[in-house]
């Protein structure tokens, strides 16, 4: 917040100097009857004469003469006009700065205040973290920013946008039941925008102990019908499922936003853990993973149509021994895959004897099972045994 305040100064200092000097600087247009006024005549004649002799030697047209001539006259009245402004502003640009730098700040700072958003403003690490009075004293702050935005949202009620903002503000500081009816005026004006319906649900959950059966579940229904791969939207359908004990939806819920998280990411891991343990207690999954593989943009080179293309599984814990291997070359690509036991290297080591592993699929010129430099390379993050779907991109080299 401090940030802004000052950045918002320092355009507005700008601003008043741009504004602030031409109506302080001293003017130096001679005024008439001076000097430098009788030397401007002087060269207006000089230049006159040089226009009739160049009419009489013939070098200059009659037209172009009387041109020139015009063009020497205007030239000449608008010296003395601005003479004559420059002398009027000697005496009224102190007043009119003056103004200016009492009133633009203010009414710059007023506008903001009436008409932004102030809250957005609020961050956790502006709460002074010292004593419990500082928390209180920042508490309140925030509560007066929350019902200033509340204030204009009364005088303008058609902002679906700033009830959102409203809504989650209300979260933040726990006041469920205001955030509910800041989520219902906010889905009232904007009833198509499947995310503001998951983020309402969540609020009615939170007012129900928790619970997402019933009203929650019907704006799930309502998100998921909107946009079918609405993150948020699948996770708590997912978890609705898991409350009602229908494990298998909960599966394809999740294996569905699995689908669309970047496989690398901490959520997709959370999201594979979570199928993982519905999976153990469902019925047994094949220890298999199966997905696609692609040559990204990012690679740096294009590779060689015969160079070979590893695809294997890795443990999560760090292990470089594949538990299974796939071996294609590169002008396979983009490569649809399926990794099982029957692809083990060793007896001893295959994908079933785990729960997580990571997926890489690398490129190699010289065929060699070990990475080499040059060689170009994409991985996933930690997948559960028994993931489909996996999407991994060759983005990179060794370096």
């Amino acid at each position: 917040m401090t940030t802004f305040w000052l950045l918002a100064a320092a355009l507005i200092a700008a601003a008043m100097a741009g504004l602030l000097w031409p109506l302080l600087r001293r003017h130096t247009i001679p005024d008439p009857g001076t000097p430098e006024r009788t030397l401007l005549v002087d060269l207006y004649r000089d230049q006159l004469r040089e226009l009739d002799a160049d009419l009489r030697v013939g070098t200059l047209s009659a037209a172009r003469h009387a041109e020139a001539r015009d063009e020497l006259g205007r030239r000449l009245l608008d010296e003395a006009a601005d003479a004559a402004v420059g002398t009027h502003r000697a005496s009224t640009s102190p007043l009119l700065a003056a103004a200016l730098l009492a009133a633009l700040p203010s009414a710059a700072i007023l506008l903001y205040l009436h008409l932004g958003n102030p809250v957005a403003l609020w961050r956790a690490d502006d709460v002074p973290q010292a004593t419990s009075s500082q928390h209180q004293l920042s508490g309140a702050q925030v509560e007066g920013m929350v019902n200033q935005l509340a204030q204009r949202l009364r005088e303008a009620p058609a902002d679906p946008e700033g009830w959102a903002m409203l809504a989650r503000s209300y979260s933040v500081l726990e006041r469920y039941a205001d955030a509910a009816a800041a989520y219902a005026r906010a889905v009232e004006l904007a009833p198509d925008v499947a995310w503001l319906r998951a983020d309402y649900a969540d609020v009615l959950a939170s007012l129900d102990n928790g619970s997402l059966q019933g009203a929650p579940m019907a704006e799930i229904s309502r998100a998921l019908a909107l946009d079918p791969d609405d993150p948020k939207a699948l996770a708590l359908a997912a978890s609705a499922a898991v409350e009602r004990g229908d494990k298998a939806a909960a599966i394809g819920y999740w294996e569905h936003l699995h689908r669309l998280l970047p496989p690398d990411s901490q959520t997709a891991a959370r999201v594979a853990a979570n199928l993982a343990a519905a999976r153990g207690t469902s019925a047994a999954q094949p220890a298999k993973i199966t997905g696609l593989v692609t040559l990204s943009e990012k690679a740096g080179r294009t590779p060689q149509p015969g160079d070979t293309l590893f695809v294997y599984a890795l443990p999560a814990d760090g292990s470089r021994m594949p538990l299974a291997v796939v071996r294609r070359q590169a002008s396979d690509l983009p490569l649809t895959f399926t990794l099982d036991d029957a692809m083990a290297m060793r007896p001893d080591r295959k994908l079933s004897g785990h729960t997580q592993v990571v997926v890489e699929a690398r490129i190699s010129a010289s065929g060699n099972a070990m990475p080499q430099s040059g060689d170009l390379v994409g991985r996933s993050g930690p997948l559960a045994v028994g993931s489909e779907g996996v999407r991994i991109a060759i983005d990179a080299a060794v370096p």
